[in-house]
């Protein structure tokens, strides 16, 4: 389903509001903001095997890492768009939270319910509670991408 671009006025500015994102078969997949009108073409994005990626435990464990240092504020977001969704992104600029300590991490439980995708839960140890965190890995274009991202 594609969505076409509005325009939005406020205060007597006009704005552009931005297409939604697509649903696929896997999930979220972020596609280009197009607000010229050529949204109607195909996107030539295929999901690859995780059997042809590099090991996924040590890439999610380091992705991981550095979405807990964005939201500490100890690194730009920037460095991560590349690699996850745009509701990942979002959740990310929505929790950070400079000066705040990054949590320790426990061991990762990783679940493979597709060949394309992975599901990690792991336990964030810091000095007040412990928390759990859930996050989703598709397997596209040769290179993992973070689709879901959650600290219950």
């Amino acid at each position: 389903m594609i969505t076409t671009p509005t325009l939005s006025t406020h205060h007597g500015l006009i704005f552009r509001v931005a297409p939604s994102i697509r649903q696929s078969e896997l999930g979220f997949i972020p596609t280009p903001d197009d607000l010229d009108g050529e949204l109607d073409r195909k996107l030539n994005i295929k999901p690859t095997l995780i059997s042809d990626l590099p090991d996924g435990g040590v890439w999610a464990e380091r992705f991981i890492i550095l979405a807990l240092e964005v939201m500490a504020g100890a690194r730009p977001i920037a460095q991560l768009s590349r690699w996850c969704s745009r509701k990942v992104f979002t959740y990310l600029i929505e929790n950070i939270h400079p000066k705040k300590t990054i949590p320790k991490i426990g061991k990762l439980h990783i679940g493979k319910p597709t060949e394309e995708c992975m599901e990690v839960v792991l336990l964030l140890h810091s000095p007040a509670r412990k928390r759990a965190l859930m996050a989703r890995f598709e397997a596209l274009e040769g290179h993992w991408l973070c689709t879901c991202l959650q600290i219950l």
